[in-house]
């Protein structure tokens, strides 16, 4: 994949609507999943963006009023990819909307997905959440795995290409069944995330659950925004599960493939543990991002 040209915006205001945990003193709904919603501005325009939806309409709605977003503005909607925790609130989201809405992702997101142990769970976006439910209410799907700018700026990333060799793709142990009818592991190769560049500041990295990998999104990012700095990772990094080994192996690639890197925040899927030698290893640059906390990158003046 070679380099792509991006544009730039002259700053990106992003709020989480959607999270584990809500922020302390606040009297949001914490709700495991993620949802961020992007306001960003170059020159007098203005787009509005979510990147995921969570797993609740109800929770979605609630902490957006709460915090003061309009919903109704929103000008398209980009999927991470198909896990309910990321998507379910999508058919609720659409039908208070009313009209049509752009929606991204990636063309698999709708295959079969589950998990059989401890107990069978369905991840999948089905019933209500299906294509055929979701376009009857509105949904104008672009369904790509080749990266896409859909806003000067504003980069879904596409299918991520592996390129670590200690980061495990997929990270969880989900099922879906292929062309034949066997059920087979699912390599979640639906997973996207986002970048946004920020003139003056950088590239900001938005993943949603980061199945494909942190590192490798890191550095396709990079790839894509034609080597420009990478200043900030924010989102999943999905290191719950993994050994503690490989979170130091993803801080010392950090190193390497975003040496100014000046804002990082795991979030979500990422685990304490994780998190917690991130902190230690980024001081000042680490956050912790949960509902209702909102953080601005802006160009110099």
């Amino acid at each position: 994949m070679g380099n792509t040209h991006i544009g730039s915006v002259d700053s990106l205001k992003l709020t989480v609507l959607i999270e584990n945990s809500p922020g302390y003193d606040t009297y949001l709904e914490g709700c495991f999943g993620l949802s961020l919603w992007l306001e960003l501005r170059s020159g007098d325009t203005c787009k509005r963006v979510l990147f995921d939806v969570g797993p609740r309409a109800d929770s979605l709605f609630r902490n957006a009023e709460m915090l003061g977003v309009d919903l109704n503005t929103v000008d398209m909607i980009l999927l991470s990819h198909c896990h309910f925790d990321h998507t379910a609130a999508l058919a609720g989201l659409l039908d208070k909307l009313g009209r049509p809405m752009p929606v991204f992702g990636h063309p698999d997101i709708f295959r079969p997905n589950f998990v059989l142990k401890p107990e069978f769970m369905d991840y999948s976006m089905c019933g209500q959440n299906g294509r055929q439910s979701l376009e009857a209410r509105g949904a104008c799907l672009v369904l790509t795995k080749s990266p896409v700018e859909p806003f000067p700026g504003l980069m879904l990333t596409g299918e991520v290409e592996h390129t670590t060799a200690f980061e495990e793709s997929g990270g969880v142990s989900c099922l879906t069944i292929d062309g034949e009818g066997n059920m087979v592991p699912d390599r979640l190769k639906d997973d996207m995330s986002v970048l946004v560049s920020v003139r003056d500041v950088g590239v900001i990295v938005l993943s949603g659950c980061g199945h494909a990998g942190i590192v490798n999104i890191v550095t396709q990012c990079t790839r894509l925004s034609g080597g420009q700095s990478v200043a900030g990772i924010i989102g999943g990094f999905h290191l719950l599960q993994a050994p503690i080994e490989r979170t130091d192996q993803t801080i010392q690639s950090f190193r390497k493939h975003a040496p100014g890197l000046s804002f990082i925040a795991p979030m979500h899927c990422t685990g304490l543990r994780p998190s917690a030698r991130m902190a230690e290893a980024y001081g000042e640059a680490f956050r912790e991002l949960h509902a209702g906390d909102s953080v601005t990158f802006t160009a110099n003046p």
